[in-house]
């Protein structure tokens, strides 16, 4: 049945892959599959959204970032590299994303996140523009909704990526939309926010009732939770903090040995999408743990080259049991199995992280967790003292925080004080889940790691103040020349 699966995946990818071409933003892919079919059949649609959701977890499928290019992952983990937060002892794979070269027009880690997103823009446009918005089929409907929905999230993350934040820059350019029309110009930050909602709210409204078979699809809770994420970014507080708690609903936090085992399967409790690895899918180490995972002897960081920063490290309570995840100043020993299942104990250096371990046989397939229900309590407890409602927030933070730490008292914060203890929160529970990076943009907060005590190397080691070019990403070589209607390029 695997294998099956394996196969169909693969032809589905394939024919993603070969709607490639020259004019990089083509809005309409070549494919083998029937416009009538994408119309009437379901089996036949659901076999070209699978195929999205299958390259988005596949390893090197734009042709850009070597072993970093493993999809959405992929992308979500070089972000973080680029934040205060997490340090990379040693360059390896996503260093230039770490020492911010990687942002610029002509490095292939430019294209990376372009090409990821577009390219299944085009693919997901395929779908909406062929199944009737007012069918009654209700698998179809479902698939749509999902097209929809997914559309919009990879413009926000596009947006994110290369365009300014929103609150502020609304008349500046941002990406081109993609959407019923190929925009081959920049357009507004305004307009492209205006079409992210609308096709989030479009498709909320066209999964409702939705029941999905795996957290490899999308629900509407899923695209709730990406509107949630939308609405914070714009500043529009009350239905962030709506959104937020409507998606999180029905997902239990994890307890203290969940938090603690590893992040590498995706049916563990507080999963709200993901992507569900085998043996048969693995990509060996060009993969998340390969990258993350210090305790693997055939990856990336083997012996210890992720490290969490010593200043965020010290923020942790001692009764906060996610600060067992890390080594100490001293270092420690950690004790984790082989690739052949037998427990090895290894002495680690400073700061380094337990966060992300594949546990899995032969440690090659754990699966990649994207989005956990977490991350809503932070947006809702940000967006509720946002807007007013501070006793609210403070009830959201300590019903998340309090299952971390025991020993967490309800906040007595107000005003700014209280916001900057949301955000540290958040800071120390997705760690290296990919969006420390998107806040320090969005809340105007500098990347400051040349401080006395720092555990930044040297090449990582330097400040980036608020509003430098450097927190947008250049429009990638390869659209400009095959796209020169998309100057002027961001800055350098």
């Amino acid at each position: 049945m695997r294998t099956a699966k394996k196969i169909i995946y693969i032809l589905a990818a394939g024919m993603l892959f070969s709607s490639c071409s020259k004019s990089f933003l083509n809005v309409d892919p070549e494919s083998t599959i029937n416009s009538d079919q994408l119309s009437t059949s379901s089996a036949a649609t659901l076999g070209l959204l699978k195929g999205v959701l299958a390259t988005l977890r596949t390893a090197q499928s734009t042709g850009y970032a070597g072993h970093e290019d493993h999809g959405h992952k992929g992308v979500l983990s070089v972000l973080d590299l680029m934040g205060n937060d997490v340090v990379m002892d040693n360059l390896n794979w996503g260093g230039f994303n770490y020492n911010y070269t990687g942002r610029i027009s002509t490095n292939s880690r430019s294209h990376f996140p372009w090409f990821t997103y577009y390219t299944q823009i085009r693919n997901v446009n395929t779908i909406i523009n062929k199944v009737d918005e007012n069918t009654e089929d209700k698998q179809l409907k479902a698939i749509r909704g999902q097209a929809i929905a997914l559309r919009g999230y990879f413009h926000f993350m596009l947006a994110r990526i290369y365009g300014p934040t929103y609150v502020g820059h609304t008349s500046e350019l941002s990406i081109p939309i993609s959407a019923k029309e190929l925009s081959s110009k920049r357009n507004t930050t305004e307009e492209v926010y205006a079409q992210i909602v609308s096709d989030l709210r479009k498709g909320i409204e066209e999964l409702e009732g939705y029941t999905r078979p795996n957290k490899e699809m999308i629900d509407k809770q899923v695209a709730q939770s990406f509107l949630a994420d939308v609405y914070l970014e714009m500043g529009n507080y009350k239905e962030a903090a709506i959104q937020a708690r409507a998606a999180r609903q029905g997902y239990a936090l994890l307890d203290k040995a969940g938090w603690q085992n590893g992040f590498y399967e995706i049916s563990q409790n507080e999963t709200m999408w993901g992507a569900d690895l085998n043996p048969e899918l693995t990509t060996y180490i060009a993969t998340f743990f390969g990258l993350y995972d210090n305790t693997n002897d055939d990856g990336y960081s083997s012996g210890g080259n992720i490290s969490i920063d010593r200043r965020l490290y010290e923020s942790i309570p001692a009764t906060d049991y996610r600060k067992e995840m890390y080594a100490g100043s001293e270092g420690q020993e950690f004790t984790a199995p082989n690739a052949k299942g037998a427990p090895v104990t290894t002495k680690y250096g400073p700061f380094i992280s337990f966060k992300f371990r594949d546990l899995t046989p032969g440690r090659t397939s754990g699966d990649y967790i994207y989005l956990r229900s977490a991350l809503m309590y932070y947006v809702e407890a940000e967006a509720l003292a946002k807007s007013g409602n501070e006793a609210g927030a403070k009830d959201v933070l300590f019903e998340i925080t309090s299952k971390r730490d025991p020993q967490y008292s309800k906040s007595t914060k107000t005003g700014q004080a209280l916001i900057d203890e949301i955000i540290l929160q958040k800071r120390i529970e997705l760690w290296g889940e990919g969006f420390a990076w998107f806040d320090l943009k969005r809340l105007k907060l500098g990347v400051i790691r040349n401080y006395p005590g720092t555990n930044h190397p040297g090449y990582g080691r330097f400040n980036i103040p608020v509003g430098d070019n450097r927190f947008l990403f250049m429009i990638p070589q390869a659209e400009v020349d095959a796209n020169p209607d998309i100057l002027p390029n961001n800055p350098q």
